[in-house]
């Protein structure tokens, strides 16, 4: 199997533009070069947590009000926040308080 054509290497690949395009992107620049930094996208078999909280606030912020409140995608209270899946298995619980607050005042 060729590496382009693996789909790891293509998850990896579309998380790392997304990181580009929304995350911290931090460059480096020397006299006759420049770096970009890229996150480690997988931490042993889970997903590094910044990239995974900047897809939960991305989420977020695409959601509409119609996806939050009882049997909705999302649950929120003050302490914690559940995205939940089409079945209503929890998928992400958030416990981040200034971004439960953020999202909280967003949907007011």
């Amino acid at each position: 199997m060729s590496e382009e054509k693996d789909p790891i290497n293509q998850l990896e690949e579309m998380f790392k533009e997304f990181w580009k395009e929304k995350g911290n992107t931090s460059i480096i620049a020397a006299k006759h070069t420049e770096f970009t930094v890229e996150p480690k996208i997988f931490i042993g078999d889970k997903l590094n947590p910044e990239i995974l909280k900047l897809l939960v606030i991305n989420y977020l912020v695409q959601s509409t009000k119609q996806d939050s409140g009882i049997g909705a995608n999302i649950e929120v209270s003050p302490e914690r926040l559940v995205i939940k899946t089409p079945k209503g298995k929890p998928l992400v619980i958030v416990s981040d308080k200034n971004l439960i607050q953020q999202y909280l005042a967003a949907r007011a």
